[in-house]
């Protein structure tokens, strides 16, 4: 038994160290792209609805650190990330708040999620989750992990996948749901 497990590892082994080899070159791809638009259909599956709650609408990206989500569908809302700053607003309901990601330690992991894989900035991911890769340049997949106790308490992990310098999706499966969002790059 031990032998066959041996032999199972050895033959996985190439496989993860590919893997591992090929992080490095999407993190590249994905630090090329300085600008990049996308559109987005987003599923929020909540345990209080009987179905999931669909939303549309848009994704830019501005390196190094400008994020912004504009929802159009079903309402109108927009959330902005620049730099240490992020912005919220509703305009159906008035709201308007902004706030600085360093007084809310609990969004900043979830909002570098998005922001550092956009940047390819490896070293921030690691600074707040641990980073399970696979794939290869040309289709991977990141599931991430986050170190905090108090972010793990409200998400237990954040999947990305992507294509070369491209993310795809974006999953978050979280105690209270799961929201997986679909990205459609513009070309």
């Amino acid at each position: 038994m031990i032998r066959r497990a041996a032999l199972i590892a050895l033959l996985l082994l190439p496989t993860a160290a590919r893997a591992q080899d090929a992080m490095p070159q999407v993190m590249a791809a994905l630090a090329a792209n300085r600008d990049s638009r996308a559109t987005f259909v987003e599923e929020k599956e909540l345990p209080e609805l009987d179905r999931p709650l669909t939303a549309r609408g848009t994704l830019a990206w501005h390196a190094p650190d400008r994020l912004e989500k504009r929802t159009t569908e079903p309402f109108e809302e927009r959330l902005l990330v620049e730099g240490d700053r992020m912005l919220l607003e509703r305009p159906d309901r008035g709201v308007r708040q902004e706030l600085a990601l360093d007084t809310a330690p609990e969004i900043r992991p979830l909002v570098e999620a998005i922001r550092a894989t956009h940047a390819g900035d490896a070293a921030t991911l690691r600074t707040y989750f641990r980073i399970d890769f696979s794939g290869d340049p040309e289709r991977w997949r990141m599931v991430l992990t986050p170190l905090s106790v108090r972010v793990l308490a409200a998400v237990q992990r954040i999947t990305i996948e992507g294509e070369g310098g491209a993310v795809l999706m974006v999953e978050t499966q979280g105690r209270e749901g799961r929201s997986r969002m679909t990205v459609t790059p513009a070309r």
